[in-house]
């Protein structure tokens, strides 16, 4: 079974971190979070960190991450999505790797209004599941 592994990176100001993918062949020019395929000599919080390191240029360590939603309800293809919340003291420096084109620090209620609108169907979880926290 594919396992993805993906963070919800909130600052001190309640400001969220989104990403836009560089024309994927799936899902276009579409919002993505940090984060990843899960390979198989993994847990899915070493990979979480390996992922954000790779994606973003960012260091997490996986006392970090809490885990807001495991499962497969949201997949049509019966992939495992892991989804963390990453809080951190302030925004990080950001180095995009070649998988995104451009990120942005949000607003709860724009992360929540581009992560509904999006194709994905992780990024749909990712708005049920961040739309029930508190913020």
């Amino acid at each position: 079974m594919k396992q993805v592994a993906k963070a919800v990176i909130v600052d001190d100001q309640q400001n969220y971190l989104l990403l836009w993918r560089d024309d994927h062949p799936v899902f276009g020019n579409d919002v993505d979070l940090p984060g990843g395929t899960i390979d198989n000599d993994e847990t899915p919080e070493a990979a979480l960190e390996r992922e954000i390191q790779e994606e973003i240029g960012v260091t997490i360590h996986a006392s970090q991450a809490t885990l807001a939603y495991r499962g497969t309800d949201f997949s049509k293809t019966g992939t495992e999505y892991s989804l963390y919340l990453v809080r951190v003291n302030k925004q990080p420096a950001i180095a995009l790797s070649w998988e995104h084109a451009s990120y942005k620090w949000l607003t709860r209620e724009q992360f929540l209004s581009q992560t509904k609108n999006s194709t994905d169907t992780y990024m749909n979880m990712v708005h049920d599941k961040i739309s029930t926290l508190t913020s």
